[in-house]
């Protein structure tokens, strides 16, 4: 984990940096909470420093007492099955009408990020993310195991959405 944390800082970082004004589409749907807490994989992500080479990225959303989250973020380093990294993060809700924008914080509050879920499905089998900027977009599902023929159908929702998929790539797990 302490590997892992450097990385993390330079992602949070860049990310920070990116123009201010640049702005994601607003979330399309409510979250119900209880329903979104849980394990999401993410399957298709925008490249950054902080998660090259990282294989099977999934994340984990507990509800605390006081309304926040915990979230761990776990990868394979370096190929399918490597070493599992992990990094933890607590966020809350910043929009209580929809539930579907968060900021994150890292190291203990030091570093912070806006992440908007642009859309879900009705299932909540899976989520369109974005931060607030629009700049990382990640397609997340319950299952890792997603077809080609389905990743295009949510990449093809993100297109719809406004949102930057050239650059996305399919995350292995």
């Amino acid at each position: 984990m302490r590997k892992a944390l450097p990385v993390l800082a330079a992602l949070m970082l860049t990310a920070a940096a990116s123009t201010a004004s640049a702005q994601a589409p607003q979330p399309r749907q409510s979250i119900d909470i209880d329903r979104f807490t849980g394990r999401w994989y993410e399957v298709v992500r925008t490249p950054n420093d902080a998660q090259r080479n990282c294989h099977g990225a999934n994340q984990t959303w507990a509800r605390r007492a006081d309304g926040t989250f915990d979230i761990a973020l776990y990868c394979h380093r370096d190929r399918p099955g490597g070493r599992l990294s992990t990094t933890r993060s607590r966020a809350r809700i910043t929009d209580p009408r929809t539930n579907a924008k968060f900021e994150a914080s890292f190291f203990g509050g030091i570093i912070k990020r806006q992440y908007w879920v642009i859309d879900r499905g009705d299932s909540y089998d899976w989520m369109i993310a974005s931060t607030s900027d629009g700049q990382f977009v990640s397609i997340l599902t319950r299952d890792p195991n997603v077809s080609a023929s389905r990743l295009e159908t949510l990449r093809a929702r993100a297109r719809q959405l406004g949102l930057r998929t050239n650059t996305m790539q399919v995350v292995d797990h």
